[in-house]
């Protein structure tokens, strides 16, 4: 699976998700939240804008892996070149 999340979707808003399963298990998420059309509401219980969200794994070496993928993608956001070619 591949999911392309493009520079102007793109917004700062990052939020915790919780959700108790029918088993009474809680699991917890990181939402990225993505820009939407003005035309969608977002209610606090029916929030309907786009997103990514990202459930976290049980152990903790895995939260452990995960943080630091997404510590790598922080760093190549710093670093990476600018877009050349543009006019």
């Amino acid at each position: 699976m591949r999911i392309n999340v493009y520079s102007q979707e793109l917004t700062s808003e990052v939020i915790h998700v919780s959700k108790e399963s029918n088993t009474g298990v809680t699991y917890h998420a990181a939402q990225l939240i993505l820009h939407s059309s003005e035309r969608l509401h977002h209610p606090p219980m029916d929030d309907d804008r786009s997103a990514v969200t990202f459930w976290l794994p049980k152990s903790p070496e895995k939260r452990l892996a995960m943080a630091a993928a997404f510590q790598e993608i922080a760093r190549i956001f710093r670093v990476a070149p600018p877009e050349t070619g543009l006019d």
